[in-house]
C-alpha cells in the first residue's frame, strides 16, 4: 500500500525541509510583517500588482507589478513601518549605480510611513532555486563565471563602503541564463562603513551559516564578511545542497562556525581551494577580491592553515536525534537547544542511550570524573551534570536559561513574580547547588561565560540567610509571622528574591525604591513605613506589601464600619432608648430562665452529694440551706442587671448568652490544643469529689462567682452605654 500523494514527508527532529531557505535576522527593532499588507494609495494609483513575491516576509512585502503609466514589469519592495535603508545605501544604489552585478534600483522614498523600492525585474529566480535544480553541484566553468560576476559586485559594493550583510543564494538573481548573468539582491541590511573601518553590531543579524566566525564570536562587521557569505554559497553550489542541510539549531550552528573551520569536501580542487580561500576563519587571513581574482586568473593564493580543533573528535560516533555526533561540544550544544528532547533520550524509562553516552565519552582520555548526583534529583538536574561531563567548556546553560552573573537578575526578577517556570528553575540551582558547577562554562556565540558564579552563590547564600534573620526582627506582629512564613513556606518566592537582592543591578534597586515608596503613600500603615525607610529592610518590606495592602484595606473596612455604626447609633438613639425599656420584661425572663438553669445544677450537685452518703446529714441540711440563699441572690443579681439592660440583656450580658459565649471561647482555645476531653474530665471530677465531701460549699462558691461575674457584665454594660451615649452626643463630648 503506497502513501497518499499529498501527505506532507514527516521530518526528524530539529530538521527542516531542504527547499525551506533560513529567514534573514533583523536589526534590533526591525521584526517580520505577519500578514500581507495593501499598497499605500499613491503607489496603489502608479503601479498594478501582478503577483506577489514575499516570501517569508521578514523586511516587507515584495510584488511583481506594471507601471501603469509604461506597462514595464518591475519589483516593488514595501518595507515594514518604522523600517528603511541606510541613507548612503540609498545615495549608492540610486546615483551611484555601483555595478552591473548590483541590482538596479530605480527609485526609493516614503509613503504612508512606510519605506519602498522600486526595482528592475529579473525572471530568472534566484540562486537557491538554480541549486536546487542541480542536486549533483554546478559545473566548475558555471561556477567560476559566477564567482566572477559575484566578486565584481562585492568589489565595488566594498569600494563604494557598502557591506552587505545578507549574501546568501536567496538574495543573489539571475537576470539571464544564457549567457548566465547573475545579480546581488536585497541590500536590506546593509551598512555604510567608510574606508574599510569595522562596526560592531549590537545584535545578531544576516543569516546563520552565511555570517562568519568573527561577527558570531563579537558581532564585527567589515567587508570581509560578505567574502566568507561568498565562500558558503559557492561551496553550496559546488556540491548541490546547503550548508549543514538538515540543521536548523542556531546554537550548534553558532558554535560550530564560531570555533570550527568549515569542511570543504569537493572534488574539484580549484573549486575546493577558492572556498578554502574564501572560508578563512581569521578575518585577515580571509581571500578577498585581489585573492579571488587571481584565482580567477588561473593563480593559486595562499590558504591560511587550517586551526587546530580545540576538541578531538572520536572514531566512534554518538545518535542523538537521528544525526551522529563525533564531538563532544557539538554533541553539547545540541542537546543544550533541545532540552527537553535530550532530558527525555538520557532519563525516561529506557537506560540505554544513557548507557551508550557513558560509553562513547569513553573515548575520550582524559575526561574529568564524573560528578555523582543523587538517584532523587529531578531529570533536569541530572541532564546538567552529564552535559558538563560531556563538555565541562560549554556555555552555562540550564534549561534554556544562559545562567551567567548577569543574566541571573532577570531570572530571580522572573522567579518573583512567578514567570513560567522560573521560580523551579531557581530553587534547583539553590538545592542541587549548580552555581559552581556552570562556573567552568566559556562564553560562546551569542552566551555569556560561567565566570563569577561562584561569588554571586557567596552573596546569595547571604541574602537568604540575613533576610530570614530580619524577618524574624519585624517589630509588627502580624507582619512578622507573615514575612517568616512567606520565606519558610513560598521556596521558589523566597530563593528568587534572595538572589535578585544578591545580584540586582542599581537599576532592580532604583525601581525597589520607587515601589515601596508609592506602597508607603498608598497604605499608611506606620510599620510598612518604618520597614520602607531603612536600607537593609527593604527587600522584607517587598515581601510585606500583598499582606500589607490586606492589613490596609481590612483597617479601611473596619473604620468605614465604624463610621457606619456611629451613624446608625446617632439616628437610631432614641429607638434604642424605647426598645430597650419595653423589653425589659423579656430581659428578666431570660434571667429568670438562667437562674433556673443554675438551679437545676446546683440541685443535681446536693442531690448526689446527699445521695453518696459521705457527709453528714446536717452537712447536707445545711447545703439545701444554701442551695436556697444562692439562687434568691443570683435572681437577685441578674434581675437587677435585666432590668438595667433592658433589650440589650441578651444575648450580650445575660447569664445564658455570656456563659455561652464564655465557654465557647475556652472550648475552641482547648480543643485546639487538644486538651477539651482530659480538661472536661478534671474539672467534673473536682467539682464531684468537692460536693460530695463538703456540699455548703458548691452553693457557696456558685453564687459568689455569679454576682461577681453579674457586676462585671453590668460595668460593661454601662461601659458600652456611655460610649454610645457620647457617640450620639457628638465630638465636643467625647
Amino acid at each position: 500500500m503506497t502513501a497518499p500523494a499529498d501527505l506532507p514527508t514527516e521530518l526528524d527532529p530539529g530538521r527542516v525541509r531542504h527547499d525551506v531557505e533560513r529567514d534573514t535576522v533583523l536589526d534590533p527593532g526591525r521584526t517580520p510583517i505577519t500578514g500581507r499588507a495593501r499598497l499605500p494609495a499613491r503607489l496603489a494609483r502608479r503601479f498594478e500588482v501582478v503577483r506577489d513575491l514575499t516570501g517569508s516576509g521578514r523586511q516587507g512585502d515584495v510584488y511583481l507589478v506594471r507601471a501603469r503609466d509604461t506597462d514595464e514589469q518591475l519589483v516593488l519592495k514595501v518595507h515594514r513601518p518604522g523600517w528603511r535603508l541606510d541613507d548612503r545605501v540609498v545615495d549608492l544604489l540610486v546615483h551611484g549605480r555601483p555595478s552591473r552585478h548590483v541590482v538596479v534600483v530605480h527609485e526609493v522614498g516614503e509613503e504612508e510611513g512606510r519605506w519602498y523600492e522600486v526595482m528592475e525585474h529579473l525572471a530568472g529566480g534566484t540562486l537557491a532555486e538554480w541549486r536546487r535544480r542541480q542536486p549533483s553541484g554546478v559545473d566548475g566553468d558555471v561556477l567560476a563565471e559566477v564567482v566572477r560576476q559575484l566578486a565584481e559586485g562585492l568589489h565595488e559594493l566594498h569600494r563604494a563602503g557598502v557591506v552587505h550583510r545578507d549574501v546568501k543564494p536567496a538574495n543573489l538573481l539571475i537576470r539571464a541564463l544564457g549567457p548566465l548573468e547573475v545579480v546581488i539582491a536585497d541590500l536590506g541590511i546593509s551598512v555604510h562603513l567608510p574606508d574599510g573601518e569595522a562596526f560592531t553590531a549590537a545584535n545578531e543579524v544576516g543569516t546563520v551559516p552565511y555570517v562568519p566566525p568573527e561577527f558570531i564570536s563579537g558581532g564585527r562587521v567589515l567587508p570581509a564578511f560578505d567574502w566568507w557569505s561568498l565562500g558558503v554559497t559557492v561551496l553550496e553550489l559546488a556540491t548541490g545542497h546547503r550548508l549543514f542541510e538538515g540543521i536548523d539549531d542556531v546554537l550548534v550552528l553558532r558554535s560550530w562556525i564560531g570555533t570550527r573551520p568549515i569542511r570543504v569536501d569537493v572534488p574539484d580542487e580549484r573549486v575546493r581551494l577558492l572556498c578554502s580561500g574564501l572560508l578563512a576563519m581569521a578575518p585577515e587571513d580571509r581571500w578577498g577580491a585581489e585573492q579571488v581574482g587571481e584565482w580567477l586568473r588561473g593563480g593559486s593564493p595562499p590558504v591560511a592553515a587550517v586551526p587546530v580543533v580545540g576538541d578531538e573528535e572520536a572514531p566512534e560516533p554518538y545518535v542523538f536525534l537521528g544525526e551522529e555526533y563525533r564531538a563532544r561540544d557539538l554533541l553539547a550544544a545540541t542537546m543544550t537547544e533541545n532540552w527537553g528532547a535530550a532530558r527525555a533520550w538520557l532519563f525516561d524509562d529506557d537506560p540505554e542511550p544513557l548507557r551508550r553516552l557513558h560509553e562513547w565519552l569513553e573515548q575520550f582520555p582524559g575526561l574529568p570524573a564524573r560528578r555523582r548526583v543523587g538517584r532523587k534529583e529531578t531529570a533536569d538536574v541530572k541532564l546538567l551534570h552529564e552535559l558538563r561531563a560531556v563538555d565541562p567548556a560549554h556555555p552555562p546553560f540550564y534549561r534554556g536559561w544562559n545562567i551567567t552573573p548577569a543574566r541571573l537578575p532577570e531570572l530571580a526578577d522572573e522567579g518573583v513574580k512567578g514567570v513560567g517556570a522560573a521560580g523551579e528553575i531557581v530553587t534547583e540551582l539553590w538545592r542541587a547547588d549548580l552555581l559552581p558547577l556552570l562556573s567552568t562554562g566559556r562564553p560562546g556565540s551569542g552566551a555569556g561565560g560561567g565566570d563569577g558564579l561562584v561569588g554571586v552563590r557567596e552573596r546569595w547564600h547571604r541574602e537568604e540567610s540575613r533576610m530570614r534573620t530580619l524577618a524574624a526582627s519585624v517589630s509588627d506582629q502580624g507582619a512578622r509571622a507573615e514575612a517568616q512564613r512567606v520565606l519558610r513556606e513560598d521556596r521558589p518566592y523566597a530563593l528568587s528574591l534572595a538572589l535578585l537582592a544578591a545580584t540586582a543591578t542599581g537599576a532592580h534597586r532604583l525601581d525597589l525604591r520607587r515601589t515601596l515608596d508609592e506602597q508607603d503613600r498608598a497604605l499608611q500603615l506606620p510599620w510598612f513605613s518604618d520597614l520602607a525607610a531603612r536600607t537593609e529592610y527593604q527587600w522584607i518590606a517587598f515581601v510585606l506589601i500583598p499582606y500589607a495592602t490586606r492589613e490596609a484595606a481590612r483597617i479601611e473596612a473596619e473604620e468605614t464600619a465604624r463610621r457606619a455604626h456611629e451613624q446608625w447609633l446617632a439616628r437610631t438613639a432614641r429607638q434604642r432608648e424605647w426598645s430597650r425599656r419595653q423589653n425589659r420584661p423579656q430581659a428578666l425572663g431570660y434571667a429568670v430562665t438562667g437562674v433556673a438553669v443554675v438551679a437545676v445544677a446546683l440541685f443535681a450537685l446536693v442531690g448526689v452529694s446527699d445521695a453518696a452518703g459521705v457527709a453528714t446529714d446536717a452537712q447536707v441540711l445545711d447545703a439545701w440551706f444554701a442551695v436556697v440563699a444562692a439562687l434568691a441572690v443570683v435572681l437577685v443579681a441578674e434581675s437587677l442587671l435585666a432590668w438595667s439592660a433592658g433589650g440589650r440583656f441578651h444575648p450580650a450580658y445575660s447569664l445564658l448568652g455570656a456563659g455561652a459565649i464564655a465557654l465557647g471561647r475556652v472550648a475552641r482555645n482547648l480543643i485546639a490544643r487538644r486538651i477539651a476531653v482530659p480538661v472536661v474530665l478534671v474539672c467534673l471530677a473536682v467539682l464531684g469529689l468537692l460536693t460530695v465531701v463538703w456540699p455548703v460549699l458548691t452553693p457557696i462558691a456558685v453564687a459568689g462567682g455569679t454576682v461577681a461575674w453579674a457586676v462585671a457584665r453590668h460595668m460593661a454594660w454601662r461601659e458600652q452605654d456611655r460610649e454610645e451615649s457620647a457617640i450620639v452626643a457628638g465630638p465636643s463630648v467625647r
